[in-house]
This record gives structure tokens, C-alpha cells and sequence, in this order.
């Protein structure tokens, strides 16, 4: 039998599991599916007893066209043809709460007993089916997607998240979505999110495999042995390349360049150099090789559950809404009155209403040609107007953000001039004003006094300088993203600060007083 005859045979069978219903089998041991089990894993059922671990992967959002902006790509000019930094964005699919959206990501490698559970017939759990699948098409692990999608429908739809009434898909991740992930996403710092790889403290061996004895040591190894990245998710970088949906496009600068080419794969594998292991890891591989697709024995997979972006009638109106709103400040002045009431505010609707009434054909056509020339420019006004808009809510997260961290400076300096003013205190009761350490205690103060002061005065100057730019509705706002940041790095304590700092803006707008003292003792209230 040919290949593509056991493939199709493969496929026809899985249709008729799907159509059937499940195929009971003995349970899955966890280390089959899941070997580090995490809290907040989602566990998804497989045919045979099987499961799939996925993670949360969470995305600031409240309303429905905001996104999130990030920065991918890496520095380095060897790769620039296909790695250059570039600004994009993301948004999740499934609604967590009223701030935040998630997508679903395999924790871990598809690996070979999961893609026969998939594949026809029911495999044993056995040690060596924890390897990743490897020698898999771009086209077959669209495939597995998709048989997975169709079996959890049929047999598991209550346990598929949902956007409204619409269940999520399996599909392979985007580039996007793979790279958000890979460099740890909401659970790193901006800072480290834009470096090479995800923190590794532990050294990059505890956490990727690579080339060489001391790691991989030429093979493919079983998912999960390794230490997750700050999202849970295990071996995105190195062991196998990833899989993902787009096609490869080169880079041009600020853009991708027009041609698609070949799929991509992301992440580097256990032929890779220790010293090319990178979140920016970006590789062209062509679909086919002769008359047959491309498969690699380096090359996985790992898929996504997301969902469609237009899930209902209401959903649709707020997606034309928020649409309306994007680089507007009035809204739209709706059309319809006639030439003798007063004119339209909206110079295009204006126009479209004199073309209409335009006896001649010559004059109609020209006020219609004109208009199309007013509502490109109208497009470029509104898309440069969201553009600063962008920029402005992306300021004001970044001043909450600082004004949080001299907060926080000012609670810790305070409370700990505050236990030095005790010590000296005591000190003095027991040994009087001319002991020595009392002195250099005295010398002390003064330098952390001195020290404080001018810490209170950047932060004063920082409140001032916020209250000037930013009004309540913005910075409530990005209060709300940023506390969604902070929480998922564990940083709750900093959104405390970073509310302090948002209601002593306020404060200043509303009656001008620069209350160092009070703004001081908010601060180091929060810290104790």
C-alpha cells in the first residue's frame, strides 16, 4: 500500500469515529498527556481514553476591536530577511472576565500516541509513544486539527470554551500567537518579553533542547522533561520546529514583503546551536519536495483553540460600532436631509447629497469622483487619529506604570527611614547622644532623608505632569490593562500602587494642591 493510501484509509476511519461517537479505551496515565501538571491546566479529552493538556494564554480586552500591542522579531541582522523587529497585535478569542480574553495553546508537543488516537485504531500507552510526532506535513498537521475539532464536537462540545453560542476550533497557532506565547506573553515584563529568550535562570539547558551531548545529543526527546516557560508551556524552544498557520513572507522593515512563499516553522530543534536557540527563531520550509509534501524528522507540531471573530448579531453591531468610533470624536451625522435644509456636518455625506441632486451627468460624476477622494482622506484622518490614540493609551499605561515603581520606592524608603528614626531613638535612650554608632546612625538618616525628599519631588513631578495629559477616562482605562498585566506576573501588591498613584492624579486635577505628605503616607501605608 502507498503512503497516501494508508493516510486516506487513516482519514476514513477517523470519519467514521467521529460520525460513530467515542472510542472507549483504558484511561490515559497522566504522564501520557500531561507529565507536569500545572494548576489551571485544561484538560481536553481524545478518543481511547486520551487527553491534551492546553494553557490559558490571556490578552488584555474589553471591547470588541481593542487589541493588544506587542513587539516581536529579533535584532540581529543575519536574520533580519526574516526575523526584523516589527509592532503588531493581538486579542484573544474567549472572554475571561470583564478585561481580559484568552486563547488556548498546547502545553506541550503533539506526541506520537496522541496523533494515533487521532489516526485510526486505539495505541497502548507505551513509554516511548511520549515522543513528539515528528515526519508530519504542514498539510497533515492541519489535518489532525481538524479531526480533533470534529471529534470534540461530536463527543466533548460541552467542553470546548465559546465565544457566545460558537464552540472554538483546533487549529495550528499563528505566528503571532506562537511567538506571544513563546516569549511568556502577560507572565514576563515588557523588558523581558523583548529579549532574546524567555528568562531562563536556571540556565538555557533546563529549559530548551539543543544541539549537542550535553542537551539533545542528536534526538528528538519525550515532551515535558524540561522546565515550562513563565506560561506553562513546555519545549517551545528547541527539541522539535513548530508548525504554524500563515505562509513565510521575508521582512521589509516596517512590513512583510508582498510574496507568500512556503509554511513556516518557529523555535529551533535539537540540530540547532545553543547559541541560535531564540523566540525570533523564523524559518521557510516549501510544502512539497518533488511530487510529495515536505516532512522533516526535526519538525512538530503543536496546536491552538480559538474561535470565529463574528459570533453573533450583537456582536456584530458592537464590532460597527467600535468600528465607528475608531479616529472619531463626534459621531457620524446621519444622512438623508434635503438640499434646502442646512448642510451636512460630514463634508463626504455632503458631497454624496450634491452629487445626487446634480442635474447634469458630468457634474454628478465629478462631485462622485470627488467624494471617493474625501473619504480616502477621511480613512487616512481616522486611522492616523486611532494611531495617536493608540500611542496615548500606550503613554499613559507606561506613566501609571512608572508612577507604580515611585510609589512603591517611596513606601519602601519611608517605612525604612521610619524604623531607622526608631532605632536612633532607642539607641540613644541606651547609650546617649555621644555613642558612636549613634552617630553614624544620625549620618545616616540624613543621607536617607535628603535621598526621600528628592524621590518625593520626582514623584510630585510626575503626578503634575500626568494630570496635564491624561484625564480619568484614560487612565481608568489602562488601569484596568495593566492590573490585568500585573496580576498575571503575580504582581498584585504593584497594581496597588499603581492605583494610589491614578486616584493622587486625580486629586491634583480636582483641587491643585501638591499634598507630598499625604501622597508620601498613602504610599507607605500600602507597604506595610
Amino acid at each position: 500500500m502507498r503512503p497516501e493510501q494508508g493516510r486516506l484509509t487513516a482519514s476514513l476511519l477517523v470519519t467514521s469515529l467521529v460520525a460513530a461517537g467515542p472510542v472507549v479505551g483504558a484511561e490515559w496515565p497522566a504522564v501520557f498527556y500531561n507529565p507536569a501538571p500545572l494548576a489551571n491546566d485544561v484538560i481536553l479529552p481524545m478518543p481511547c481514553g486520551g487527553s491534551m493538556a492546553f494553557r490559558k494564554i490571556f490578552i488584555p480586552q474589553e471591547r470588541p476591536l481593542d487589541d493588544y500591542p506587542i513587539t516581536l522579531g529579533g535584532t540581529e541582522d543575519a536574520y533580519g530577511y526574516a526575523e526584523n523587529v516589527h509592532p503588531t497585535h493581538i486579542a484573544g478569542s474567549f472572554p475571561e472576565g470583564a478585561h481580559e480574553r484568552y486563547y488556548l495553546l498546547g502545553k506541550y508537543e503533539i506526541n506520537q500516541l496522541q496523533y494515533a488516537a487521532l489516526d485510526g485504531g486505539c495505541p497502548q500507552p507505551e513509554l516511548d509513544k511520549r515522543l513528539p510526532q515528528t515526519q508530519v506535513s504542514w498539510f497533515e498537521a492541519v489535518a489532525f486539527a481538524d479531526r480533533y475539532t470534529r471529534w470534540l464536537r461530536h463527543n466533548a462540545a460541552d467542553r470546548l470554551p465559546k465565544e457566545g453560542s460558537e464552540l472554538g476550533f483546533v487549529r495550528l497557532p499563528t505566528e503571532v500567537e506562537w511567538e506571544f506565547a513563546a516569549r511568556g506573553g502577560l507572565g514576563v515584563s515588557p523588558a523581558d518579553f523583548r529579549e532574546r529568550t524567555f528568562p531562563t535562570p536556571e540556565g538555557l539547558v533546563r529549559y530548551a533542547w539543543f544541539e549537542g551531548t550535553q542537551s539533545a545529543n542528536g534526538k528528538a526527546q519525550m515532551t515535558g522533561l524540561l522546565k515550562p516557560n513563565p506560561l506553562g508551556l513546555h519545549d517551545m524552544l528547541g527539541n522539535l520546529d513548530e508548525v504554524v498557520l500563515e505562509p513565510f513572507r521575508l521582512n521589509r522593515l516596517d512590513r512583510l514583503h508582498g510574496q507568500a512563499g512556503g509554511f513556516v516553522v518557529r523555535g529551533g530543534n535539537f540540530f540547532t546551536p545553543e547559541a541560535d536557540i531564540r523566540s525570533a527563531y523564523r524559518k521557510e520550509v516549501p510544502y512539497y519536495k518533488g511530487a510529495e509534501p515536505v516532512r522533516s524528522p526535526t519538525t512538530g507540531f503543536r496546536v491552538a483553540i480559538t474561535g470565529p471573530v463574528i459570533t453573533s448579531r450583537e456582536r456584530l453591531q458592537g464590532i460597527r460600532e467600535a468600528w465607528g468610533a475608531l479616529g472619531k470624536t463626534p459621531a457620524p451625522t446621519p444622512a438623508g436631509p434635503a438640499l434646502d435644509a442646512k448642510p451636512l456636518t460630514d463634508p463626504v455625506e455632503e458631497v454624496g447629497a450634491l452629487a445626487q441632486a446634480a442635474d447634469s451627468p458630468n457634474l454628478k460624476a465629478r462631485l462622485m469622483a470627488l467624494q471617493k477622494q474625501l473619504k480616502d482622506i477621511q480613512l487616512e484622518l481616522r486611522t492616523s487619529v486611532q494611531q495617536q490614540e493608540d500611542k496615548r493609551r500606550l503613554a499613559a499605561r507606561a506613566s501609571l506604570r512608572l508612577g507604580a515603581f515611585l510609589c512603591q520606592k517611596l513606601s519602601n524608603d519611608g517605612n525604612a527611614l521610619a524604623e531607622l528614626i526608631a532605632l536612633i531613638g532607642n539607641r540613644e535612650k541606651e547609650s546617649g547622644k555621644d555613642d558612636a554608632i549613634l552617630k553614624r546612625y544620625q549620618a545616616q538618616r540624613k543621607e536617607e532623608e535628603s535621598a526621600l525628599a528628592d524621590n518625593l519631588q520626582y514623584y510630585s513631578e510626575t503626578v503634575l505632569g500626568s494630570a496635564a495629559i491624561y484625564d480619568d477616562v484614560i487612565l481608568g482605562e489602562q488601569l484596568a490593562v495593566l492590573d490585568t498585566e500585573l496580576k498575571r506576573k503575580g504582581l498584585e501588591q504593584v497594581t496597588r500602587f499603581a492605583a494610589q498613584y491614578q486616584r493622587h492624579v486625580g486629586r491634583y486635577r480636582s483641587d491643585s494642591l501638591v499634598a507630598r505628605s499625604a501622597w508620601l503616607e498613602n504610599c507607605k501605608t500600602i507597604g506595610k
